[in-house]
């Protein structure tokens, strides 16, 4: 059953109302002027070169893996282009700071035919490389028709398995335009299997040869001087939920005097810092933006609050203990975030309940010492003291020793989808 057909005509008819959501998207701020342009196939910059490679990463995560593999493949293709598209804001201005000059990046296009027509036409990749998901049917219909196309670091949540058991000539349709898909695990590998994908093969989570992420020396230095007396708690990339478990513990160690640690925040949505801030208030928390000037000494405050993209690097450099944010958030819904990228950085990890989206990756760890796994308020507490306390320095030192060997250990991965990279390009 071949549905690529009414869904283009479906796509065509319905063209006038993706104006009317893009336009309602750009006045809530998901999305602005040079985004909105671009989902449009409307693009300032013409690549030079006849041979580009086109990543596209839906989201965040997805992004700081674009990063990586672009910074390894020009090093091996000094003369090829590339292009990196993504879907959300955040991932752009996290894309856009990190990226090497001359690399392009542009906004995933709307998935119209006439629009991801015009998309390929302009930029004419020779091989296009989608990370984990966001198969948009139009975009890789047609661009299978120009070019190689590869899925890699593929997933299926149980969610996503179920919903396609219903439909898998669907679901072989749409995997059949990649010449080559790669897996996360063993059970990725099973469920494309019983679903009819046969061209697929189990690399391993690419997530767990991230490289060191990236960060700006000269901005590390005045944050190293502040807290050079203090030990630092962070917790990344935090949801609501997550914040209320951390203002409380805060709040806590604000009223029994615990002041030798510093905790520092990290919005996985800076937009959302009215809200937290409101809720800092009315706790009688004090805290300073990373969005604002330092006028003050920081120290001074309950907390340091980062309203911005882009530097997990920066913090989790000065950090001592990490909490890895999403964790808390119950049901299926996030799942936690990244807890491989702060392993580099010498600091013990914490996650909380809730690590369904790394949950290989966590019990893994777990088992090797290499991180810790708390179920509520008073546990994560506990273990903040517990790391805090000099007595259990060398239970500490075990802790990030063991994280460290566990990300180097599998920096390989990295390198085996490199060699898959290369083989489909030069082919």
């Amino acid at each position: 059953m071949n549905i690529i057909l009414p869904y283009n005509l479906v796509n065509i008819i319905l063209f006038p109302f993706y104006i009317i959501l893009l336009l309602a998207r750009l006045l809530k701020g998901k999305e602005n002027f040079v985004s909105f342009k671009s989902r449009f196939g409307i693009y300032k910059t013409k690549p030079k070169s006849s041979q580009l490679i086109w990543i596209h990463a839906a989201s965040v995560g997805e992004s700081m893996i674009a990063i990586n593999l672009v910074n390894e493949l020009k090093k091996i293709y000094q003369e090829v282009e590339f292009l990196v598209t993504t879907g959300t804001l955040s991932s752009a201005n996290i894309v856009n700071k990190w990226l090497p000059a001359g690399v392009y990046h542009e906004f995933t296009p709307i998935d119209n035919f006439f629009i991801v027509r015009r998309f390929y036409k302009y930029w004419q990749p020779k091989l296009g490389i989608f990370i984990e998901s966001d198969i948009w049917p139009t975009l890789v219909s047609s661009s299978a028709k120009k070019c190689k196309l590869l899925l890699l670091n593929a997933r299926l949540s149980d969610k996503s398995f179920n919903k396609w058991q219903k439909f898998p000539k669907i679901f072989q349709l749409l995997t059949n335009f990649f010449s080559y898909i790669t897996v996360q695990s063993k059970i990725d590998l099973k469920k494309y299997h019983s679903l009819g994908c046969n061209n697929v093969e189990n690399l391993g989570n690419i997530k767990f040869a991230n490289k060191k992420l990236q960060l700006n020396e000269e901005e590390l230095a005045p944050f190293k001087k502040i807290f050079s007396d203090k030990k630092v708690f962070v917790a990344s990339s935090t949801h609501k939920m997550d914040e209320s478990v951390l203002l409380d513990i805060i709040s806590q160690f604000k009223e029994e005097k615990i002041d030798q640690i510093y905790p520092i925040i990290i919005l996985r949505h800076p937009e959302r810092v009215n809200e937290i801030t409101l809720f800092c208030k009315k706790m009688g928390l004090k805290y300073s933006l990373r969005s604002s000037k330092i006028k003050h000494n920081i120290l001074e405050d309950d907390l340091y609050i980062v309203d911005s993209f882009g530097e997990l690097g920066l913090f989790y450099s000065i950090s001592d203990i990490t909490f890895i944010g999403g964790s808390f958030e119950m049901g299926n819904r996030l799942g936690g975030h990244n807890l491989l990228e702060p392993a580099y950085f010498d600091n013990v990890i914490i996650v909380g309940p809730n690590m369904t989206n790394f949950q290989n990756i966590t019990n893994e760890m777990i088992s090797n010492k290499a991180c810790v796994q708390v179920s509520n308020t008073e546990e994560l507490k506990n273990q903040i003291i517990f790391f805090l306390d000099e007595k259990n320095i060398n239970i500490s030192k075990e802790y990030i020793n063991n994280a460290r060997k566990y990300v180097e250990n599998r920096e390989k991965i990295f390198v085996n989808y490199l060699k898959q990279i290369c083989r489909f390009f030069n082919d």
